[in-house]
């Protein structure tokens, strides 16, 4: 829904990708679509240092996700639906001028891994703000004891993901011109692992608990 806004936002509002995405970055990136090279962005920095600041930027955001479900999980749905808006801009913004593909393609070599985790991480501060507003047959205390507990346990799980991200937006995105059929693996592949990891592994333990427990 965010993302949907973000998208009708930037295309009803000429102004609002600069609102969101700032001067600075549109201003950067028309320029590289002049010359030629629209994602130019992620080739300036240096690989290590770009790995190491996306990683430790993105495990603050997570961090930061994650704490903020202690304002009764608005927090935490603010700062997913403020990102969802962003991205939402920000695609569209590719998409109007052209090179929805050649973003997707590019950006989504990171972002697949990314994206998810961060909204992984946004749950780990929903399971937190809820276990506040809803604590069931427990104490209110002991539910937000529980909910910290299995919301620190999300949260520590993205951490290798959010370094394999870095990983790929330090050293492998900036190659926007490897073939489109490499890139698409890698998004794939990056899709795959997070849903194994988070969707089917998670139901198959799940049911193995189960049909041990009969």
């Amino acid at each position: 829904m965010a993302v949907g806004i973000g998208a009708i936002s930037a295309a009803k509002d000429q102004t609002f990708v600069r609102l969101i995405l700032g001067d600075a970055y549109v201003n950067a990136t028309l320029e590289n679509i002049s010359k030629g090279d629209p994602l130019a962005v992620y080739k300036k920095a240096n690989e290590v240092d770009m790995f190491l600041g996306i990683t430790l930027n993105n495990i603050r955001v997570a961090l930061f996700a994650f704490g903020a479900g202690l304002l009764l999980s608005v927090g935490t749905g603010l700062i997913l639906f403020s990102n969802g808006v962003m991205l939402g801009a920000f695609q569209y913004f590719f998409y109007e001028k052209g090179l929805f593909f050649e973003s997707f393609r590019t950006i989504w070599i990171h972002g697949t891994i990314e994206i998810s985790v961060i909204i992984i991480a946004g749950c780990a501060g929903l399971v937190l703000g809820n276990s506040i507003l809803f604590p069931g047959t427990y104490s209110r205390l002991e539910s937000f004891k529980r909910g910290a507990k299995h919301g620190l346990k999300i949260v520590i799980s993205t951490l290798p993901f959010f370094i394999l991200a870095g990983f790929l937006e330090g050293f492998v995105t900036r190659h926007n011109d490897m073939p489109v059929v490499l890139s698409l693996l890698i998004i794939g592949l990056s899709f795959l692992l997070i849903s194994f990891y988070y969707i089917f592994y998670p139901y198959y333990l799940k049911h193995k608990d189960y049909e041990s427990f009969h």
